[in-house]
């Protein structure tokens, strides 16, 4: 399996991972999460770190939390008492530079002393491309939290193994006939006019990012919109591919593959065939 390095904003260490997980950590770590304090890495006052600072004022109720620079972090991320929420970057094997942008929960502890790599890591979510100027995935931010803080209370519930094994494949089956919201630069090949509506039996759309921003940040019911997160060139590397519930910011789909010339970024039709399934039965 291809291997994901992860570099800690502009810190030179790393954590290896899989490229497919997104769930870590064992049972014996999500006891005391909640009494421990979450502190939210910023990089500085720039725009991203706005609004995750807002959707963390807004969404994060699993624990207490705080807001902190790099500098406070390097200090105190031995403490044992502490989770520590930052955006990462991420880097894959044969890759020269980090491309893609993470969200990522981390346990704080002596582990730090070994690297990075030895410390126990919650969830890693893909978040965006490094280079991404569209904000696209500031609507997302709500969600991704969301997502966080239901891993940690299904693993503090017992469903840690089933949120792994599921991490890989999916929850497709529990999409109930949601209407899709596929953004226009989402589907990695060529469609004819109206061909993804008459797939999903005019369950689904094809829209402008403005109309699945607004389909998250309004919290439309009975709705899942998609997200693909990949370099913004077209060098080719790794995509990933999710399908998240705007109401209840469930992730219902998770995929990635690499690309090339040959093969573009975005949902391939074997997929959209797969998803397609649950609206045609």
């Amino acid at each position: 399996m291809k291997r994901l390095t992860i570099v800690v904003i502009s810190i030179l260490m790393s954590v290896s991972l899989s490229g497919q997980r997104l769930f870590g950590g064992s049972g014996s770590d999500f006891g005391s999460f909640g009494k421990r304090v979450t502190k939210v890495v910023l990089q500085g006052n720039t725009l991203t770190d706005i609004v995750l600072a807002d959707a963390v004022k807004k969404n994060w109720i699993i624990s207490p939390y705080e807001f902190c620079y790099i500098e406070e972090y390097e200090r105190i991320k031995e403490d044992t008492s502490f989770n520590f929420l930052l955006r990462t970057d991420g880097i894959f094997n044969k890759e020269y530079e980090p491309r893609l942008e993470y969200l990522t929960l981390i346990k704080g502890g002596p582990e730090f002393r070994k690297g990075l790599f030895m410390t126990t890591e919650y969830i890693s979510l893909p978040f965006q491309s490094r280079d991404d100027v569209s904000g696209i995935a500031h609507a997302f931010l709500p969600a991704f939290l969301n997502i966080m803080q239901n891993h940690i209370i299904s693993a503090q519930k017992g469903g840690l193994a089933q949120s792994k094994r599921k991490s890989i494949s999916s929850y497709l089956n529990e999409l109930n006939g949601r209407q899709l919201i596929f953004g226009v630069d989402d589907i990695g090949y060529q469609t004819g006019e109206d061909e993804i509506k008459w797939t999903f039996r005019n369950r689904a759309e094809v829209s402008d990012n403005d109309i699945k921003e607004n389909a998250m940040r309004d919290y439309t019911k009975n709705t899942a919109v998609s997200l693909v997160i990949s370099p913004g060139d077209s060098g080719g590397g790794y995509c990933y591919k999710l399908l998240i519930g705007s109401d209840n910011h469930k992730l219902y789909y998770f995929r990635k593959h690499r690309f090339n010339s040959g093969k573009q970024p975005g949902f391939t039709k074997k997929e959209i065939k797969q998803i397609s399934l649950q609206y045609n039965n």
